[in-house]
């Protein structure tokens, strides 16, 4: 009985870091496509009518590298939920106004292993918490991440040590808000971000 227990961990376990390496390998990807798009679009050398050919061939190749990202990106992090192992995402942004948030780097953390992932999944989430909210948003998210906290814990099973929440206010040159908060990845499908873009 504990040898199949623990042959089945290992499976599971194996099988989550086959998942890792397979979105590790789309963001490689994603990202040599994103390049090679800004480089044909700034290129003058090449005919503009070449350019917009490739371009298009391009963008068409990219959305469907983005869903095939986000659908490897749900597909791990379903698979973490059955595991023991953990999955995290952290966000860091800068608010500037309420309708002016810059997103900084989206990581998703596979145990302490960090995957730098595209920060439209961390202006998508963030989207869901501070629309049109007429209140100050460091109070909004401070409320949004005291909810998802108790939720997680309720949900998980009292998940230690993988909520946090850093709001600093910077007064000068410009007044902003510099947030980094980091939750269960879990709460990007409860969320629903990984729709279609």
């Amino acid at each position: 009985m504990g040898d199949e227990i623990y042959r089945n961990h290992l499976s599971q376990e194996r099988e989550f870091w086959n998942r890792v390496e397979n979105l590790r390998t789309v963001l490689r990807h994603l990202s040599e496509q994103t390049l090679l798009s800004e480089r044909i679009r700034r290129e003058t050398v090449i005919p503009e009518q070449a350019r917009n050919m490739a371009g298009k061939a391009l963008a068409q190749d990219l959305e469907q590298s983005r869903r095939l990202f986000l659908e490897s990106l749900e597909n791990l992090i379903s698979h973490a939920r059955l595991g023991l192992l953990r999955l995290d995402f952290e966000c860091a942004l800068t608010v500037v106004t309420r309708d002016l948030v810059e997103v900084k780097r989206c990581t998703l953390w596979a145990g302490d292993t960090p995957l730098e992932i595209p920060v439209e999944i961390g202006q998508r989430f963030t989207a869901g918490i501070l629309p049109g909210s007429g209140s100050n948003p460091a109070e909004v998210f401070i409320r949004f991440f005291e909810r998802e906290e108790e939720r997680c814990d309720m949900t998980f099973g009292g998940i230690q040590n993988r909520c946090s929440l850093q709001v600093m206010e910077e007064l000068f040159p410009a007044k902003c808000l510099h947030i980094r908060f980091r939750l269960p990845a879990q709460t990007l499908v409860d969320h629903q971000v990984m729709g279609t873009p």
